[in-house]
C-alpha cells in the first residue's frame, strides 16, 4: 500500500519516454463501462434514508438522533455546481482504480456492501487486501492533511 503513488508514476514514466502504456482492450471496456455506470447513478435523483449507515460512523450521537428522529424532508436541495464537483469526485475515483490497477495492485470488493452489526454500508474498495475509501478534495480541503492540523480542526 505504502508504493502506490510511486508504483502509478512509474508505470506512467513510459508514456514520459513517448512509450505505449499497453492497456488492455479489457481494461478499457471495463473502464468505459465504469464510467457509463457513474453518469447513470449520478443523473438520477436519490433520496436519503432515515436508517443507520456506516458512512454517519464518527457524527455526534445527538446529530445522528435528530437525523433519526426529526420529522425533516429526506431532501435537501443542492446547487448544480455541488452536483458537478459529486460527479467529478466519483469519475475521479474510477480513474484512480484503473491507475492502481495498472501499477499491479491487487484491486478487489468494489462498491461491496458490507454489513456490521446490523448496520449496512459500502466499501469503495480492497487495495492489496485493505479496504480504502477513496476520496478527492480540493488544495483548501487537503491543507489540514498536509500542515497535520486535521487533530485540532476537524468539523467531526
Amino acid at each position: 500500500m505504502e508504493t502506490i503513488v510511486e508504483d502509478i508514476y512509474e508505470t506512467l514514466s513510459c508514456l514520459c519516454d513517448q512509450e505505449d502504456l499497453n492497456i488492455s482492450e479489457e481494461d478499457i471496456e471495463d473502464f468505459g463501462e465504469r464510467m457509463k455506470n457513474v453518469i447513470r447513478h449520478w443523473s438520477k435523483p436519490h433520496q436519503e434514508s432515515r436508517g443507520l449507515r456506516m458512512s454517519n460512523v464518527g457524527r455526534p450521537l445527538r446529530r445522528l438522533w435528530y437525523d433519526l428522529k426529526k420529522d425533516r424532508p429526506l431532501y435537501n436541495r443542492a446547487d448544480p455546481h455541488t452536483f458537478i464537483k459529486f460527479l467529478y469526485g466519483h469519475m475521479l475515483e474510477e480513474v484512480v482504480l484503473l491507475l492502481v490497477k495498472l501499477s499491479g495492485h491487487d484491486v478487489k470488493d468494489e462498491q461491496k456492501e458490507v454489513e456490521v452489526d446490523g448496520v449496512i454500508g459500502h466499501i469503495d474498495c480492497k487495495i492489496d487486501g485493505e479496504v480504502v475509501d477513496i476520496k478527492t478534495a480540493s488544495n483548501f480541503a487537503f491543507k489540514k492533511f498536509k500542515d497535520g492540523t486535521l487533530h485540532t480542526s476537524d468539523p467531526f
